[in-house]
C-alpha cells in the first residue's frame, strides 16, 4: 500500500512517541506487578496474621465473659439470683465475634487461593504485553528509523533533468 508521506519529520516524531510509550508502558507494568505483589502479601500474610490474633482475643473475650456470667449466676441479692442479662448478652456477643473471626480465616484462605490463581493469569497477560513492548516495539522503531533514512536519501536525489 503506497504511503503519502509529506513530512519526514513526522516519521521521526512518531518513532520518538513510540519510544516514550515504551518507557511509560514499562513503568506501568512495573507498578502493576508491584501492586499485585502488595495485594497478595496483604491477603496471604497480613490478613491471616490479623485474624489469628483476633481469634486469640476472641477466645480470651469468651473466657472473660463466661467467667463474668458464672460469677453473676452465683451472686444472690436478698436471697434471689440475678438475671445476669448484660453478662449473657456480652457472652453471646463474644461468642459471635469469635465465630466471625474463625469464618474470616476461612474466607481469607479461599480468597488467597483465588487471588493466587488470578494473579498468575494476570502475570501471564502482563508477560505477553511485556514481550510485545520489549521485542515488537523496538522493531517498529528500527523500521521507522530506516524508513526515515530511506526517505531522506530519496528526498536528496535531484530530480532528473528534462531534455527538450
Amino acid at each position: 500500500m503506497p504511503a503519502n508521506i509529506r513530512d519526514i519529520q513526522v516519521v521521526r516524531e512518531f518513532r520518538a512517541a513510540i519510544l516514550e510509550f515504551i518507557d511509560e508502558a514499562n513503568s506501568a507494568l512495573e507498578v502493576m506487578a508491584m501492586e499485585l505483589q502488595r495485594a497478595m502479601a496483604w491477603v496471604e500474610q497480613d490478613r491471616p496474621h490479623y485474624w489469628t490474633n483476633q481469634i486469640r482475643r476472641g477466645f480470651d473475650q469468651v473466657a472473660e465473659t463466661r467467667t463474668s456470667l458464672n460469677r453473676c449466676k452465683m451472686r444472690t441479692v436478698a436471697g434471689q439470683r440475678s438475671s445476669c442479662i448484660e453478662e449473657k448478652q456480652a457472652y453471646e456477643k463474644a461468642k459471635q465475634r469469635l465465630q466471625h473471626c474463625q469464618e474470616q480465616i476461612e474466607t481469607v484462605k479461599r480468597w488467597s487461593v483465588k487471588l493466587r490463581h488470578e494473579g498468575d493469569e494476570f502475570r501471564g497477560r502482563l508477560a505477553g504485553l511485556r514481550r510485545l513492548i520489549e521485542t515488537e516495539m523496538p522493531k517498529a522503531c528500527a523500521l521507522l528509523e530506516k524508513t526515515a533514512e530511506i526517505l531522506e536519501a530519496y528526498a536528496d536525489i535531484a530530480p532528473p533533468e528534462e531534455t527538450g
